[in-house]
């Protein structure tokens, strides 16, 4: 009795633990944001490769882009939120004794942002992507197909 209540228990530990209702944003999603908000996302090569927002952090490194010609967005997108935890952990622990200009940083669901203005006023619509984002990552999924101890969602878009 003992054996089968203790193989149930691990069949069920790895169940659950298998499966996941995350919810992650994609970079394409993360794009169609920016651009529905009036952002052209389009790499720079003149970023500073030297700079705290273009360090790899948790093993991903991140997409810069410069808006306004004086603002700059660094996007980190993880495979889930627990992945966007440890960036800003690696961050803080990589940045503790560095004067780090003001900057604003940012997660929804799986994404990491950091955006800095550089003494600007921050560009409102930055709000406006983040509440789009949030939306993303609070829609519902639509079950597809369940299979022992997997699931399947599809994302309405």
């Amino acid at each position: 009795m003992k054996k089968t209540m203790m193989i149930l228990f691990v069949l069920c530990s790895m169940m659950t633990g298998c499966t996941t209702n995350e919810k992650v944003i994609n970079f394409v999603q993360l794009k169609e944001s920016f651009e529905k908000r009036g952002f052209l996302l389009e790499e720079q090569v003149d970023i500073n490769k030297n700079s705290v927002f273009q360090m790899t952090l948790n093993g991903v490194e991140p997409e810069s882009y410069m808006i306004n010609d004086k603002e700059i967005i660094s996007i980190y997108v993880y495979a889930s939120s627990e992945g966007v935890k440890e960036g800003i952990k690696d961050f803080e622990y990589k940045t503790a004794t560095a004067s780090v200009i003001p900057h604003k940083k940012y997660q929804v669901a799986n994404v990491l942002i950091f955006y800095s203005s550089r003494g600007d006023p921050e560009d409102e619509r930055i709000e406006m992507v983040l509440e789009d984002m949030k939306a993303l990552a609070e829609q519902k999924r639509r079950h597809l197909s369940p299979k022992k101890g997997t699931d399947v969602f599809l994302f309405d878009t």
